[in-house]
C-alpha cells in the first residue's frame, strides 16, 4: 500500500470504530445528527451566532431555528441577544447541555476504548508515542 492509501485505510478503522456509539447516543439522547453537531460546535464556540452556526453547517438561518429550538426547549442551549444588536442571536451551552455531551462521550469513545482493549500493554504504549507524535506534530 501507498502511503495515501494507509492513511485512508487509518481514517476510515478509526470512524469505524466510533461510529456505532454515536449511532447509539443520538438514539438514546433523542437528537439528530445536525443537533449533535450543533451542540459540539457550542461546546467549542460559545457565543456562536445563529449566523455562524449556519455558515459553518452549510444550512440556512431557518434550519438553524427549526434544529435549535426542541434544544432550547429542552434547555440544552440557551439564546442570549446581543446587547448593541438585538438582531443577533448568540447562543450558549446550559448546564444540562454540557452533562449531555458529556454522557455523549461515553457512548462516543466506548467503541474506541473496547478496541484499545484488545491491544497489548507493548502495543498500548506504541500507540500511545505515535499518538503524541501525530499531536506534537500539529503544533
Amino acid at each position: 500500500m501507498v502511503k495515501e492509501e494507509l492513511i485512508q485505510s487509518i481514517i476510515e478503522s478509526a470512524y469505524k470504530i466510533q461510529r456505532p456509539g454515536l449511532n447509539v447516543s443520538w438514539k438514546e439522547c433523542g437528537l439528530s445528527h445536525a443537533q449533535l453537531s450543533m451542540l459540539y460546535l457550542l461546546l467549542y464556540r460559545d457565543g456562536a451566532s445563529v449566523k455562524d452556526i449556519s455558515e459553518h453547517l452549510g444550512v440556512t438561518k431557518s434550519a438553524i431555528t427549526q434544529l435549535l429550538d426542541p434544544l432550547v426547549d429542552r434547555d440544552l442551549v440557551r439564546r442570549q441577544p446581543d446587547p448593541k444588536d438585538r438582531r443577533i442571536v448568540h447562543l450558549h451551552l446550559t448546564v444540562q447541555g454540557k452533562a449531555m455531551l458529556k454522557k455523549l462521550a461515553k457512548y462516543k469513545f466506548a467503541g474506541l476504548r473496547a478496541a484499545l482493549e484488545n491491544l497489548t500493554d507493548q502495543e498500548l504504549r506504541q500507540l500511545q508515542k505515535l499518538h503524541k507524535k501525530m499531536a506534537d506534530g500539529l503544533k
